[in-house]
Order: structure tokens, then C-alpha cells, then sequence
């Protein structure tokens, strides 16, 4: 199995606060992904999660800095033996109020609300999702997607 051999590896990849950089944030998922062995519908799930983390991390830059921010959005990726742990991190505000309220989707989720899915997907879609701030570093969005589940 193909993800044996990064076991206790990673990596991190830092993005401009922009929207356009989001693909090759995708990208970077899908190819690990599929390096990984991660079967195409729960590495199509995982490109989703990262790429709403970083969505509303760059929202949250943007929203402090304006259209040119100068604040980076970090991705950390470590692959484990039982797990792949995503962390996204910035420098937006505190948003502990939405990660509380979002609960993963059900049938009777509002679905008349235009905005507001992206933490309920991430809750949804990962195994364990948490969330950090810290007035001096940030914001941390912890995902794990555990292997147990690809590879028996």
C-alpha cells in the first residue's frame, strides 16, 4: 500500500490570501490523495473540506486586510499511520461562535440560508474536525481523516 511508505512524513504549503490559489490547493490534496490510496469519492470529500478551511481562512484574512492582504494561509499536512491531519491555519478573526453552532448536515438542515455549510460539510465530512484560536497566533482548523477506513 502506497501510504506505507510516507507514514510520520509531511508537509506545508503557505498560500496567498486570494481565492485563484484555492486550485492549486485541490490539486495538491488530489494528488496526495491519490498517492495515498485514498479512493476517489473520500479523496473527492477531503479536496472538499481543505478547500472550504481554506475558503474561510482567506474570507477571514480579507476580511481584516482588505482585497491585497499581505497574511498567508498555511496548510499542515502530516500523514500517520492510522490518519492524514490537516491543519489550516491564519490570522483571521475568532470565529469559535460559527465552528460551535455548525453541526454536521441532516435532513433538517436550514436549507434556505445562502452562506454558513462550509464548517457543517467539514463536520460532515471528516472524522474529527477542531478548532483553536489564539489572540497571538491565530486560527487553527484541525482535520483527521483516518486510514482504518481506506485500508482495513
Amino acid at each position: 500500500m502506497a501510504w506505507k511508505e510516507f507514514c510520520n512524513s509531511g508537509f506545508a504549503l503557505e498560500i496567498d490570501a486570494s481565492p485563484q490559489f484555492l486550485v492549486v490547493v485541490r490539486h495538491v490534496m488530489n494528488c496526495l490523495a491519490n498517492h495515498l490510496g485514498i479512493p476517489e469519492k473520500e479523496a473527492l470529500q477531503l479536496e472538499i473540506c481543505i478547500d472550504e478551511a481554506c475558503a474561510n481562512s482567506i474570507q477571514a484574512i480579507r476580511d481584516i486586510e482588505g482585497n491585497n492582504p499581505s497574511t498567508k494561509v498555511r496548510i499542515e499536512v502530516k500523514i500517520c499511520v492510522e490518519s492524514l491531519r490537516i491543519t489550516v491555519r491564519d490570522k483571521g478573526k475568532d470565529f469559535s461562535t460559527s465552528f460551535n453552532k455548525a453541526v454536521p448536515l441532516s435532513d433538517f438542515s436550514d436549507r434556505t440560508k445562502k452562506r454558513g455549510y462550509g464548517l457543517q460539510i467539514i463536520k460532515t465530512l471528516m472524522d474529527d474536525v477542531q478548532y483553536q484560536h489564539e489572540p497571538e497566533m491565530g486560527n487553527s482548523l484541525h482535520l483527521v481523516k483516518y486510514f482504518s477506513l481506506f485500508h482495513g
